[in-house]
């Protein structure tokens, strides 16, 4: 009898503490998501602003002056590497061929910051 008693008891206490805990998590997950615009959240954590071109933003260097330009490879392009054009060095890519250093080559395309090569 006195077995069944403290099951009876612990069974009581465990169902009490239980509630009392899943109570304060609930409370805590409540206090702690505060609404959002978006319905996915997180906009707290995305900028509002946008960097266009046109405000004078702009992420890379413009090299299309350089298309159609000849120049000396500094590096051996495997199919990368360094191309001195007008006393500048240039990343460029060849169209898959290697290339020696001192090799003579003209730049044929120019996309964002890949500049393409071809041996002359």
């Amino acid at each position: 009898m006195l077995g069944l008693q403290f099951f009876s008891f612990s069974l009581i206490f465990y169902v009490v503490f239980m509630s009392a805990v899943l109570g304060i998590a609930f409370i805590v997950y409540i206090n702690s998501h505060k609404p959002t615009k978006s319905k996915y959240g997180g906009d707290d954590l995305v900028l509002s602003e946008r960097q266009q071109n046109v405000s004078g933003y702009i992420s890379t260097a413009d090299k299309s002056k350089f298309l159609g330009a000849i120049g000396t490879c500094s590096t051996d392009l495997r199919p990368a590497g360094t191309v001195m054009v007008e006393g500048q060095p240039l990343d460029v890519v060849t169209e898959g061929n290697f290339l020696k250093q001192g090799s003579i080559v003209k730049i044929i395309n120019v996309d964002g910051s890949r500049i393409l090569v071809r041996q002359i």
